[in-house]
């Protein structure tokens, strides 16, 4: 029995990969810069990765999607509480941005797992 992919599912996985790549286009600019340090650099990169594992749950319909969902909204959430400690860069404010809009689809996708 196939199961299609929810318009939410779709949406998730979308913010997935667009804060994905935000991160890492605002970490290279960092790293540029000169104004990276470890932590930073850890950040940008748990969340990139925890976006792409979260998306690769939902493609599949892993039955640990929900986790992986709850696991990245509190990643990207982290990554967008330092991004917006970083003052009035723009980039970082994106990055910030999309990290939230992230976060938010994550934990709403996490909840209706979880209802399911």
């Amino acid at each position: 029995m196939e199961m299609e992919m929810s318009m939410e599912m779709r949406r998730c996985m979308e913010d997935c990969r667009n804060c994905m790549a935000m991160c890492m286009e605002t970490m290279m600019q960092c790293m540029n810069s000169g104004k990276m340090d470890m932590k930073m650099m850890c950040a940008f990169m748990d969340c990139m990765e925890m976006c792409q594992m979260c998306g690769n749950c939902i493609v599949r319909m892993s039955p640990m999607s929900g986790e992986m969902c709850a696991m990245c909204a509190e990643m990207c959430t982290a990554c967008a509480t330092m991004c917006e400690g970083m003052g009035d860069n723009p980039m970082m404010k994106r990055c910030a941005e999309m990290c939230r809009r992230c976060a938010g689809s994550c934990s709403m996708m996490a909840k209706s797992m979880k209802a399911a």
